[in-house]
């Protein structure tokens, strides 16, 4: 036995810092290219999301959160001077069924006007003529009240468009005239209304803005000066103030007519002279059935009189909602998706989730605050779906790119770029891993250490470059050798020892067999093999140690160590031949 076994694995690597500042570069190369691969196609996936950003699938998403956001943000500050006069179930129970005699139209507005009231809207259209008597009567309504505006409106029919008028004796004598017009978005929900129409040789503003400047006093704006937001089609937002029963004053017709009759009676009006004093009253039918109900924003059915009142107030309290410019919103989504590339590209998957959650809040949170606070609908929907994406593809990247470039980064630390076989630390886990093993099950363990004959006369007879290649030749010889002895290259690996030396491990090989049926056939192989470089020949021999595992060891160390001294055994009895472990020799 030997006298001074090793404590630890008596092998020779080559240079540790060497190689392990070459790991680190490639390490750190390869972690960049791959930070660039996914930031360029990070950014291809924001061109997409930016040239989708108009979609008009995309839109109807937009839509979402800007409903929401109207649901969600308080009820705006109202005019005080807006009032519906509704013409509802009560009117039409005591009045009788539509429509109504126009003398009940004319008396309402002889009873608005006066109460002192500023301006009085009709929101119904007097096309078609009456009876004489109510015409007339509504007619000289008209002229005395001097404040009553009339609507129009613009209709298909057939292949062409049609402006629909109140009788012509009842617009002469009206203060003024709009269009009530309203198209609803994709979705049917009420969103926005043309400031202006123009069709045909005639032109209407919204009759809402004609009312509500007129109230200021002020000029009527012309349709390519519009002193407030519009959209990229010159479409005006409606900034819903609230639901239809929770904003601006709401009367009923009928008791408009029962509180006048009451004042004259001397009784107790139900409703008073000073509620309607200076007040844009907005006459509308509101009945189910009767009236043209829409969806908006804030409820599923929204009389369409109620558009009138709100353009209004957005004239008057100078509150309006509309869409950022396209601009600002293709830089948001820009600046959204590169911030999603950086937190997902230097993050793990875990982290990259909960960072890109929490900018997805904190997006949503700065839209809602810009929207309640300026009336500035900023897009949400597509920055959201761009994070979405990036991650997605930031985890699938991670997924399939990153494992390979790690399994690279494995190869680099495990194999040695010359010859590709196992780097002797690499090679260290796996032979204490097979003695662990082999002891745990009772099974046999072989090793085999060989080295170059005469290397150095290579190396300086025909340089290092053909020594490079002698090596190379070694080691593919070894692997085919194994390969086509075991049939399973896994299971017997083989490492790069030391400069010309070279170390295989045999499982579930017994000493004997290691010895005659792989270590002795491959030094035949190099013997009568012949190898040429550059046309020249050179000779390659080599000598072998082998020995074995021994029942009660649990580490390698004297497996190696009676291993290495057999190779030098072979070494002194004349190279060129393989030795067997000294204690079983024999």
């Amino acid at each position: 036995m030997l006298k001074n076994p090793p404590a630890g694995l008596v092998l020779r690597p080559e240079n540790f810092f060497r190689r392990k500042k070459r790991e680190i570069t490639f390490y750190l190369s390869t972690t960049f290219r791959l930070h660039v691969m996914h930031f360029f196609f990070c950014l291809i996936l924001i061109a997409f999301h930016l040239a989708l950003s108009y979609a008009p699938l995309m839109e109807r998403f937009e839509y979402v959160f800007l409903d929401f956001f109207f649901r969600q943000r308080p009820l705006l500050t109202t005019s005080p001077v807006i009032a519906y006069i509704e013409m509802a179930e009560d009117s039409l129970q005591t009045i009788g069924r539509w429509p109504w005699p126009r003398h009940n139209h004319a008396a309402v507005a002889h009873i608005l006007n006066e109460w002192g009231a500023k301006a009085i809207v009709f929101d119904v259209i007097f096309s078609e003529p009456s009876t004489s008597f109510d015409d007339a009567a509504l007619a000289e309504a008209i002229s005395k009240s001097d404040n009553i505006y009339m609507p129009v409106v613009l209709e298909a029919h057939g292949n062409r468009k049609v402006w629909i008028h109140s009788l012509p004796e009842l617009e002469r004598k009206a203060k003024g005239l709009g269009h009530v017009n309203i198209f609803p978005d994709m979705d049917g929900t009420i969103r926005r209304v043309m400031p202006y129409i123009h069709y045909g040789s005639e032109t209407y503003p919204y009759l809402a803005l004609r009312v509500a400047y007129d109230y200021l006093q002020k000029d009527l704006p012309p349709p390519n000066q519009l002193p407030f937001p519009t959209d990229e089609k010159k479409r005006m937002f409606i900034n819903w103030a609230g639901k239809w029963k929770e904003t601006f004053e709401h009367f009923s017709y009928l008791d408009i007519i029962r509180s006048f009759a009451a004042i004259k009676a001397g009784r107790q009006p139900i409703i008073s002279p000073e509620e309607i004093r200076g007040k844009i009253c907005i006459i509308g039918l509101t009945a189910a059935g009767l009236t043209d109900i829409k969806a908006c924003p804030l409820e599923e059915a929204y009389p369409a009189v109620g558009v009138q009142a709100n353009i209004m107030n957005s004239i008057l309290t100078n509150q309006f909602a509309y869409p950022a410019p396209r601009r600002w919103n293709q830089f948001a989504l820009l600046i959204v998706g590169v911030i999603a590339t950086f937190l997902f590209i230097f993050s793990r998957r875990t982290v990259s989730f909960i960072a890109g959650l929490a900018l997805g809040v904190i997006w949503v949170s700065t839209t809602f605050l810009f929207f309640v606070k300026q009336g500035i609908w900023l897009t949400v929907m597509n920055p959201l779906l761009l994070i979405v994406s990036l991650f997605a593809f930031s985890a699938v990247f991670s997924i399939t790119v990153g494992r390979k470039e790690q399994r690279r980064l494995m190869e680099l630390a495990t194999r040695d770029g010359l010859t590709g076989l196992f780097v002797i630390r690499h090679f260290r886990t796996l032979l204490n891993d097979a003695v662990e093993e082999a002891h745990k099950k009772e099974l046999p363990l072989a090793l085999i250490l060989l080295d170059l004959d005469h290397f150095k006369n290579i190396n300086d007879t025909y340089g290092h470059q053909a020594g490079d290649a002698v090596l190379k030749y070694v080691a593919q010889t070894l692997q085919t050798h194994i390969k086509n002895q075991s049939g399973n290259a896994e299971q017997n690996p083989i490492g790069r020892y030391g400069g010309e030396e070279f170390v295989i491990m045999l499982k579930s090989c017994h000493l004997v067999d290691a010895a005659f049926n792989y270590a002795e056939p491959i030094r035949k192989a190099f013997e009568q093999g012949e190898f040429h470089y550059e046309g020249i020949k050179i000779p390659v021999t080599i000598s072998i140690g082998v020995a074995g595992l021994h029942p009660g060891e649990t580490v390698p160390d004297l497996m190696v160590y009676r291993a290495d001294e057999a190779l030098y055994r072979a070494k002194a009895e004349g190279r060129n031949r393989s030795c067997i472990e000294k204690e079983s020799a024999g």
